[in-house]
């Protein structure tokens, strides 16, 4: 082959190269789609001003209960080094989180049913 030949065969080459770039991204494009479509399968859809109401609300409850936390249940225990005091540890399993409380919050926002409820509808 000369140089010309070489030249058409690299240019023939290389614009194959570029349609199956295309087709993959294509493809990967298509992918990312029915993998989202598939995640999202049998959710509920909610809109994102309900997604945000909730997520306030839930973001007000814990607030709450950590504003209501002693600082003294939290049992902290502070290190020395050179120059520096810090928190080593703090114990936060006497933050108590209520479900009831977080299911409060959901049933303000959804009629929420017993599964046995449901099966029979």
């Amino acid at each position: 082959m000369n140089k010309e030949q070489l030249k058409t065969k690299v240019d023939a080459l290389q614009a194959n190269l570029d349609v199956r770039e295309s087709e993959l991204r294509t493809a990967q494009v298509e992918l990312d789609v029915a993998l989202n479509e598939l995640a999202n399968a049998g959710k509920p859809v909610i809109s994102c001003d309900l997604a945000g109401d909730i997520m306030d609300e839930i973001e007000e409850m814990f607030s709450e209960t950590l504003n209501n936390v002693c600082p003294e249940d939290l049992s902290p225990e502070f290190g020395l080094s050179y120059n520096e005091i810090h928190l080593e540890c703090i114990d936060t399993s006497n933050i108590g989180l209520c479900r009831h409380d977080l299911q409060a919050v959901l049933e303000g926002f959804f009629a929420i049913q017993d599964d046995k409820e449901s099966d029979n509808s």
